[in-house]
């Protein structure tokens, strides 16, 4: 049989693929872009009277899937290693909340072994591209664990949509990998560029001091990167290399200034390496059929061992607690989850052990209501310590940088309290003499 003839012979209505899911089994989606449309996991959905027990796993979901609404709980039970969107965060507050503990570069690794331990006959349903000439779909914009988690299933739903567009690097499947096609024409999910406050401009203004000629580049969500990138424009810095989890907006403008270049890169020389994408139309141009960028799982773009092997490597990422010893927290706020590890302390790791390399944790010193300090002697009770204090670097602020190499933790509280809003340092010193970092004042 032809795979024209494979692939016709597989292609089916939304319901009829949704007959592949049997009780008992563990229904994967990809992260982001790479998850389908509403049609098949809305039909997986509607079976919930004739199934049970669906374990329902979905990480950083951009769509409104019926099969998340509180009604479908008890068929479907829900697992997810990234919250971070309205749809997950509403299960995350609830008691259907149920965190996988998972970071990037391992999350195939552990899934896995959790296969392994409960014997679930697992799926994936994906959203690719329209086979080529020689019969290869194409995942798009997201590698993230989409082909881990192929090779582990066993079975796999291909949702067609020939809006996506193809990509290079590790993105090619055969249609023989899937037992069925379902063709969904829709848009690609557009993500817009967070608009950066004044706080997260000045935060930019600080990082683009720490970075040099020749470093390569990760990058995380949220406003500050969108102002970096524009600074950087301004910046005279020149051959930066990109090697990250998520492909940054504004990143097009910085090829096409010839300010990104990569040639100095020692892995994937002159390539942009990315695990996914979250971006506006003019990213998603820029990225795709593009032979500059390549997409591979994060299985390798966040391997510690592959990220350390560039020099330079500058990770910048987001966060929502510090306390004065340096530990930090991205991922809740105390006992709720509301997004994950990511990569984040993958590419932290990687850049402590890359020559010359850096990592850069920011946040705001205040809540946005300026009433809490973001900056504290003890994390919130609950809390997800995501990078440990021996492997914080610097750390940033609207009010300045700490660097933490080195220091001891009475001279990082100090370094800490220096750069918190002023009208929380009093009480932060004060903090930090009762937990025995600072000295007790004598009179």
């Amino acid at each position: 049989m032809s795979w024209k003839e494979l692939y016709r012979s597989r292609l089916m209505a939304a319901q009829e693929a949704a007959e592949i899911v049997q009780s008992g089994d563990c229904v994967w989606l990809p992260l982001g872009l790479g998850q389908p449309g509403l049609p098949i996991v809305d039909a997986i959905a509607d079976r919930k009277d004739d199934l049970r027990d669906v374990e329902c796993t979905i990480n950083l979901a951009l769509r409104p899937y019926k099969i998340l609404e509180p009604a479908y709980r008890e068929t479907f039970p829900f697992m997810s290693g990234f919250y971070s969107t309205p749809p997950l965060l509403k299960i995350a507050k609830s008691q259907w909340a149920n965190f996988f503990v998972a970071q990037g570069a391992d999350m195939a690794k552990r899934y896995t072994n959790r296969k392994k331990i409960f014997q679930r006959r697992t799926g994936i349903v994906v959203q690719v591209t329209p086979p080529d000439d020689h019969g290869y779909v194409n995942l798009g914009f997201d590698t993230f664990y989409t082909e881990d988690f192929l090779n582990m299933s066993d079975w796999a739903i291909a949702e067609i949509n020939p809006n996506l567009p193809r990509t290079y690097g590790q993105t090619n499947i055969h249609v023989s990998r899937f037992q069925a096609f379902v063709e969904n024409p829709s848009p690609v999910v557009i993500f817009p560029a967070a608009v950066p406050s004044e706080v997260e401009k000045k935060i930019a203004e600080h990082v683009v001091t720490l970075l040099h000629d020749r470093d390569c580049l990760q990058v995380g969500l949220g406003g500050v990167p969108a102002a970096i990138s524009t600074l950087i424009k301004h910046s005279g810095l020149k051959d930066l290399g990109v090697h990250s989890e998520m492909a940054p907006i504004g990143i097009d403008c910085l090829v096409e200034q010839g300010i990104v270049t990569g040639i100095y890169k020692k892995v994937n020389t002159g390539k942009l390496i990315f695990g996914f994408s979250l971006g506006d139309q003019k990213l998603y141009d820029f990225l795709g059929g593009n032979p500059l960028v390549e997409f591979h799982p994060c299985s390798y773009v966040n391997n510690i061992g592959v990220i350390a092997q560039e020099d330079n490597v500058v990770a910048i990422n987001g966060s929502l607690e510090v306390d004065l010893t340096g530990q930090v927290v991205s991922e809740s706020l105390g006992n709720t989850m509301i997004s994950g590890p990511g990569g984040q302390l993958d590419f932290v790791i990687g850049a402590f052990w890359s020559k010359g390399g850096r990592a850069i944790n920011l946040l705001p010193s205040t809540t946005s209501d300026a009433a809490i300090s973001r900056i504290v002697p003890y994390l919130a009770h609950g809390a997800r310590v995501t990078v440990p204090r021996h492997y914080s670097r610097y750390i940033v602020t609207e009010y300045g940088i700490a660097d933490l190499m080195g220091l001891t933790e009475p001279e990082r509280a100090k370094a800490l309290i220096a750069i918190a809003h002023p009208k929380f340092r009093e009480d932060l010193e004060k903090g930090a003499r009762e937990r025995g970092l600072l000295r007790q004042k004598t009179f």
